[in-house]
């Protein structure tokens, strides 16, 4: 089974920019692609082909409607607000059952199938009122790849995560140090710096690269 947690170092990090550029290089080479955003907030229905879910289904070759986005996503919110706040103003019942069923739900048993759960926020993100994603993490089970990006303290970030990941016996299938936007700092200074607390064997992925090199290297693992 090919399938893989994509989580990150925080917030606006580049982990769907990350997740896409993954699932178009895994279509490219062959690989069935699918992918799973249990939860999403910060955009409205006018606003679906820019979200998470949006650009997943984008990178699938699938068309973004309010149909497929559910069909991906569990529950989505147009509040940018963390998981459990804007499910706690909303009057919903935090399901966290509901939600880790929805995650394992399209799990693939084919070898040739490409698959990633993407989260919600950072690593410790709430997902309810009661469960982290460092929770979530642990009930699925799956190797995780980690997201990270250059931004002043981009480095703590980054190795609390990596001891959270090692500490707990995650499999950490590959990290990606993002550049999301033409305008954001290039991968390779954060990837320095890390390594000189670290053996980080991270993989820089600049704005506009298309992520084969990063597809191989989580193969090889």
């Amino acid at each position: 089974m090919s399938a893989y947690f994509v989580t990150a170092i925080g917030t606006d990090i580049g982990k769907t920019y990350a997740s896409a550029q993954l699932l178009r290089a895994a279509r490219t080479v062959g690989y069935s692609v699918s992918a799973c955003k249990p939860l999403m907030s910060g955009f409205g229905e006018d606003a679906l082909d820019a979200s998470d879910a949006g650009q997943l289904l984008a990178a699938m070759a699938r068309a973004v409607t309010p149909e497929t986005v559910s069909e991906i996503c569990l529950h989505r919110f147009e509040p940018p607000l963390a998981p459990n706040v804007a499910m706690r103003r909303a009057g919903m019942v935090q399901d966290y059952a509901e939600i880790l069923a929805f995650a394992r739900r399209d799990l693939p048993s084919d070898p040739n199938a490409f698959h990633l759960i993407e989260g919600a926020g950072g690593l410790m993100s709430p997902v309810t009122d009661e469960k982290l994603h460092s929770d979530f993490i642990l009930d699925l089970g799956l190797p995780v790849i980690l997201v990270a990006a250059g931004y002043l303290g981009a480095v703590s970030h980054t190795l609390t995560a990596l001891d959270w990941l090692n500490t707990h016996g995650v499999t950490i299938a590959a990290i990606i140090v993002s550049q999301p936007s033409p305008e954001a700092e290039p991968p390779e200074h954060l990837i320095g710096e890390v390594r000189r607390f670290s053996n980080l064997q991270g993989c820089g992925l600049r704005y506009g690269d298309d992520g084969q090199y990063i597809l191989k290297s989580i193969f090889r693992q």
